[in-house]
């Protein structure tokens, strides 16, 4: 008898049943059931009934339990978010994240939209678009050029060159006055069939031609995944990092949204770094051939010329990528709920989503601040701290655990602050229906476009999907413990890594014996823009993360072996 569907009678018939059986076990027979007993069957049954109907409720908080027990992302709602595009051509400017929008829902709703990370504005544009696959450049139908390019009336053929056995997108852009591209954005609007694309093009590296023409080191940008998903770029080379001056990304992260992975973000770049060219000198003849004789008029002026190079094997990028988009960032629909909780007046439980009795649903807590402004602590937190305060969220409630004083006495308010956000209600804001924008400073100049609906919202987690996500972390390979899990690391670490080999050893490290792991990885230089450089910067990363998983007093050696694809 499955337990969803159990009622009182059949439960109390079973009871009455399995209580006969063990009485015929010890040689009684009752075909009568004591008065008090059935009475006690009853109620019996009557609380299990309860249990039953309830068990959906009941394995939810048990998943939420372990969820937060063990540090994952809770169980709780997620932004719809969408695309906006700002134009200024009249100055750069700095749209800093969480900048506020306002959208408009089919209901006439009115939806609050925050930018999710720093982008800049300035006149720059892209005037050239190409892909390059199969050995042949083809301009990029998708992308409007620039009027003086479409006036030199380029073949829209594919034209014959060598430029490796890699697919490949070049933009040129026209450059804003201060000659780099700090901080701009980029929107890449993906057909429905090239989902491959979109993943390869959030970890494949970008690489900025430099004065001479060449696409190397200097250059080289690599993706990570920011905040609500945004691709946020980082420069290859350590110096040119720390010698960057920091954007404002002072934002409240949010989990992945719906457009994660079709938007990037620039760092900033360091002082003097422009990486300017006229066009890099492996394009040359092809761009004669596509442009003719008005090739050496277009090609006057320095541009900031961009590489993204692909893995082999992926659809068309020619019919994959149906646009590429400057100016342009991520905006969520989360707004900040700040309110300071008198314990007193408000109790130490306090509704913040649906489930509690709210109009929105909760996204995620920001921050906890106690009376003498330090934070409260998760309840599974540990803390040699006996006056910290706690909270904890259950059924759309935030159950706080005030702190006290060192005398004792217990704080009188705290200050609590959340994301919210309208959940699914947020995916009825069409295209073209976040415009307004809410802008301190604002000063006119600033248009802003809305390209895409807003997608991705949901009023919560379904268990089937969280219960997925949490098994998923228990069976990741957090430990390397056996060869098998080392090999598994090492080769999936990048997808340009060919093969793996492992060999142990036993050496002298330091006036003592320890056991040598000696793992080679197998690279092609085709699949790399400064193979040297690069392939350097991959050994480190791949030994940082193999080093927070080895076990202790086994040594490790990495080393690179180039061979052909």
């Amino acid at each position: 008898m499955p337990y969803t569907s159990a009622t009182a009678v059949e439960i109390d018939r079973k009871l009455r049943e399995d209580f006969r059986r063990r009485l015929k076990e010890y040689g009684v027979n009752a075909e009568t059931t004591d008065p008090l007993l059935a009475v006690l069957f009853r109620t019996f049954a009557q609380q299990l009934e309860v249990l039953y109907s309830d068990t959906g409720r009941i394995r939810l908080a048990l998943l939420d339990e372990l969820i937060a027990g063990l540090g994952l992302q809770k169980r709780m709602a997620r932004p719809a978010q969408t695309v906006i595009r700002f134009f200024d051509t009249s100055r750069t400017r700095l749209i800093e994240g969480g900048t506020a929008l306002t959208g408009e829902s089919t209901t006439g709703a009115k939806l609050t939209f925050l930018t999710d990370a720093p982008v800049t504005v300035s006149s720059a544009r892209i005037c050239f678009a190409a892909t390059y696959e199969e050995g042949a450049l083809r301009l990029l139908g998708g992308v409007e050029m620039d009027e003086r390019f479409q006036n030199a009336r380029p073949s829209l053929e594919a034209v014959k060159t060598n430029l490796g056995p890699n697919p490949a997108l070049f933009l040129a852009i026209e450059p804003p006055p201060e000659g780099h591209l700090g901080g701009h954005g980029f929107y890449f609007d993906f057909s429905p069939d090239a989902l491959d694309i979109q993943k390869a093009l959030a970890r494949e590296t970008w690489c900025l031609a430099g004065e001479s023409g060449t696409f190397s080191g200097g250059g080289i940008l690599r993706p990570r995944v920011g905040n609500a998903g945004l691709g946020q770029l980082e420069w290859l080379m350590q110096k040119a990092r720390e010698n960057s001056d920091p954007i404002n990304d002072d934002v409240a992260p949010l989990p992945p949204g719906f457009y994660t992975g079709k938007a990037y973000v620039l760092p900033a770049f360091p002082p003097g770094k422009k990486l300017l060219c006229r066009q890099p000198r492996a394009l040359e003849p092809a761009l004669t051939r596509l442009f003719g004789r008005e090739a050496p008029n277009l090609f006057t002026t320095e541009r900031i010329w961009i590489k993204v190079t692909f893995p082999r094997g992926l659809p068309s990028l020619q019919t994959g990528i149906g646009n590429v988009a400057l100016h342009a960032i991520t905006a969520s629909n989360v707004e900040c709920l700040n309110q300071t909780i008198y314990f007193e007046k408000h109790g130490t439980a306090i509704p913040i989503s649906k489930e509690g009795g709210t109009d929105w649903h909760l996204v995620a807590p920001l921050s906890v601040i106690s009376e003498s402004d330090t934070p409260y602590l998760l309840e599974t937190e540990p803390s040699a701290d006996p006056h910290v305060g706690r909270y904890a969220i259950r059924n759309g409630r935030i159950e706080l655990m005030p702190a006290t004083f060192p005398g004792g006495k217990r704080h009188a308010y705290a200050n609590v602050r959340v994301w919210i956000s309208a959940g699914a209600g947020g995916n009825q804001v069409g295209p073209g229906k976040v415009a307004a924008i809410q802008l301190k400073d604002y000063a006119g100049g600033l248009r802003v476009s809305n390209p895409t609906a807003a997608a991705g919202g949901t009023n919560t987690e379904e268990f089937a999907d969280a219960r997925t996500r949490f098994t998923t972390a228990l069976l990741s390979r957090d430990r390397v413990v056996t060869r098998g899990d080392l090999f598994a690391i090492a080769s999936s670490f990048d997808r340009r890594v060919l093969d793996t080999t492992i060999r142990s050893a036993v050496e002298r490290v330091e006036g003592a014996l320890r056991r040598v792991e000696k793992v080679t990885v197998y690279l092609n230089k085709d699949d790399f823009n400064d193979p040297d450089l690069e392939a350097r910067y991959l050994l480190e990363d791949l030994r940082g993360v193999l080093a927070k998983r080895f076990l202790h007093d086994i040594e490790l050696s990495l080393q690179v072996e180039w061979e052909a694809a």
